[in-house]
């Protein structure tokens, strides 16, 4: 009896496979053991694919309609690639109608955080996720993908650079 590696339940192995049995044979077995497989394969192999565009466009000029005829005799290959691609824009839409929001709404934000003339720091501000991340990108000390700017760092916030390791003086 072996135990299965990934549903956890016991099974004879096959006579003819014996020990190189590694699922209990279940559907489900069976594709993450393939997934692990092709994962291991690709960690040893991390170049195979690379640089393979040339290859292919290659092949594809000496096969003319070769990818035209293979959509009109796979409807089900049409159909998942539609709907993959379909969620993938939905991905990239959804990133552009932020990064639009965030510049088209820039002085309105800027306004709405900085008017109040009781603003207090330990106050709770009432401001949306994407205003906070306009806030926190016009700071250039707070800005972690830019180098530091010792300029920066000026009079008032001395006690924000002294944390800072000593990166400003």
């Amino acid at each position: 009896m072996k135990k299965c590696p990934y549903c956890r339940k016991c099974f004879s192995p096959h006579v003819k496979v014996g020990d190189r049995q590694k699922t209990c044979g279940g559907d489900k077995c069976q594709k993450a053991l393939k997934a692990d497989n092709n994962k291991k394969w690709r960690q040893k192999n991390p170049t195979y694919f690379k640089d393979d565009y040339l290859r292919i466009k290659a092949w594809l000029e000496e096969h003319p309609g070769y990818l035209s005829d293979y959509r009109k005799s796979h409807p089900e290959y049409v159909g998942k690639n539609r709907d993959s691609q379909k969620v993938r824009d939905r991905g990239k839409k959804i990133y552009l109608d932020i990064q639009a929001q965030l510049k088209s709404h820039a002085a309105d934000i800027t306004k709405q955080l900085w008017e109040p003339s009781d603003l207090d720091i330990q106050a709770q501000l009432d401001i949306q996720p994407l205003e906070i991340t306009f806030l926190f990108s016009t700071i250039p000390c707070l800005d972690i993908q830019v180098p530091f700017d010792r300029s920066s760092c000026v009079g008032d916030n001395s006690p924000i650079c002294a944390r800072r390791s000593g990166l400003c003086t």
